[in-house]
């Protein structure tokens, strides 16, 4: 059975996970992915679409399950998850002030996440089958 805070991170992780896959397919709010709007830059969605809910899903599953590839997947979310939030953060501050609090919370979230499974996963790592 899995730990409490693995438990917390497992659900954190399939919430970040639905909210890529679908905030991705609408493009967090400038349209749908798909119908390809103009102007529209689409490297975060279609990172968050192919790369962040999968393994953000998948992580919050095998963590869930405490499985070893569980395990595995929660480290390469942790380490996607750093390194997007620094490309995020660069495109933020290039942008300047004011500082849309919509894009800064979330990735603050997510680099606090990404911590706590890198510290959790470290201390816990003998008890994934």
């Amino acid at each position: 059975m899995a730990p409490p805070t693995i438990k917390v991170l497992s659900i954190l992780l399939l919430l970040f996970g639905l909210f890529a896959f679908f905030g991705s397919l609408f493009m967090w709010g400038e349209g749908f992915l798909f119908s390809f709007p103009e102007g529209v830059d689409y490297r975060f969605p279609v990172a968050d679409l192919l790369v962040n809910a999968p393994a953000s899903l998948l992580a919050g599953v095998g963590l869930w399950r405490m499985r070893r590839w569980g395990y595995a997947v929660g480290y390469f979310v942790a380490g996607f998850y750093l390194y997007a939030s620094v490309e995020i953060f660069v495109d933020v501050i290039q942008a300047g002030p004011p500082f849309p609090v919509a894009i800064v919370v979330p990735q603050t979230l997510a680099v606090a996440v990404a911590v706590a499974l890198v510290f959790t996963l470290k201390r816990m790592r003998d008890r994934f089958r």
